[in-house]
């Protein structure tokens, strides 16, 4: 695998294995598929919410994850000297000039992997 590689495949499993996943989790409280007792409490909130104020809390909801992963890959460029996270042997740092800013490009891995645009 050549860096760039291995750097897209971190950043795809970050993408559909947390981000993609949080975002689907919201789905299923609105929709009200999510069967826990918490899940069924939040969607008996949003049922009070008209359209449009859905789909702003949905796009609240995107784009405080879309800050969370930012903020978790800039602390670990802040702090690589302490942090070092490798995919097959290779620390992830040292194959990005700007792990965080690999989220948001127009070929970042949001929009590489995101089943959730």
């Amino acid at each position: 695998m050549s860096n760039a590689q291995i750097l897209d495949a971190f950043g795809e499993m970050l993408v559909l294995l947390v981000r993609d996943r949080t975002i689907e989790k919201f789905e299923k409280i609105e929709n009200g598929s999510l069967k826990s007792q918490k899940g069924q409490e939040l969607h008996g909130t949003l049922r009070k919410f008209n359209e449009e104020q859905k789909i702003a809390i949905k796009n609240l909801i995107v784009e405080t994850v879309d800050n969370s992963l930012f903020n978790l890959l800039d602390m670990l460029e802040q702090n690589a000297e302490k942090i070092e996270l490798n995919l097959n042997k290779k620390n992830i740092n040292l194959l990005s000039d700007g792990l965080s800013g690999e989220l948001f490009t127009d070929d970042g891995w949001i929009k590489k992997f995101s089943k959730k645009k």
